[in-house]
């Protein structure tokens, strides 16, 4: 019975063995295998450095989209206009346009009228490019309840950077011997008695540097700038049209006809 359970048992011994060298046999196998890498493997410091290029260029594209991309491709938002009359002389009620002082009140009446103004542009940082007030521009001020223009100046010549801002405050407009019709001398009496004179604003810009000597294929359509203000009041904003002028812009005088230049 023993000599039985020796058979039995004996050949278990040489398979456990030879399985067990079968699988330190596969084990030094597969680290040899782990071990083994091919030329053309990245190295994790390859792998770092691609992956650190991959976020810069994600980083530079978020800076370019917000910053240059609405420069170059839009879109592209208006630069605002805006102008203040500070202040203005020679319309007095109770002096400059009191019927009284007058040599004739039943006729026409004259003014001398000068306005302080003050320009402001303002450029958004998404604006097409810079901004500027070319040399020659004029500034024409008018009654806005009659369209009377009653002054007009010359407007300095600057420019404004695309996110920037400027203010001009030495805008000067003024006409002398100025005549109103009657009926207007008496509105605008009126109106400055009571605190309400509302006055048109229009900057206008000269006829480009090729339409000298007058030359027939230079239109006179100038972009006009156009606002309206109350004296001392807030700033009042501005919209850009296209009108025919007459430039340069005459000056409202003795001599010069009261209706409005532009057509």
């Amino acid at each position: 019975m023993a000599a039985n359970v020796d058979r039995q048992e004996q050949p278990l011994l040489p398979t456990s063995r030879a399985g067990a060298g079968r699988h330190r046999t596969r084990s030094s196998g597969q680290k040899g295998k782990q071990k083994t890498r091919r030329p053309d493997d990245p190295t994790g410091l390859e792998i770092c450095g691609s992956f650190a290029i991959v976020v810069l260029i994600i980083l530079g594209g978020v800076h370019v989209y917000r910053h240059y991309w609405p420069r170059i491709f839009g879109p592209f938002d208006p630069v605002e206009y805006s102008v203040t009359i500070a202040a203005v002389s020679g319309l007095d009620p109770e002096t400059n346009l009191a019927k009284h002082w007058l040599p004739n009140p039943a006729k026409d009446g004259l003014v001398h009228p000068a306005f302080n103004l003050t320009l402001r542009v303002a450029s958004p940082s998404t604006a097409r490019g810079r901004e500027c007030v070319e040399a020659g521009t004029s500034v024409e001020v008018s009654y806005l309840r009659s369209r009377v223009p009653l002054a007009t100046g010359p407007v300095p010549a600057f420019c404004v950077e695309v996110g920037e801002e400027r203010e001009e405050d030495s805008v000067v407009a003024w006409g002398h011997g100025v005549r109103l019709p009657s009926f207007v001398f008496d509105s605008l009496a009126a109106d400055m008695r009571l605190g309400k004179a509302e006055f048109g604003v229009k900057i206008i810009p000269p006829l480009p540097a090729y339409c000298g000597g007058g030359k027939s294929y230079c239109s006179s359509v100038v972009s006009v700038i156009s606002c309206w203000s109350k004296i001392g009041g807030d700033r009042a904003p501005c919209n850009v049209s296209r009108e025919r002028a007459s430039l340069p812009v005459p000056r409202p005088g003795r001599d010069s006809a009261y209706l409005p230049h532009t057509q």
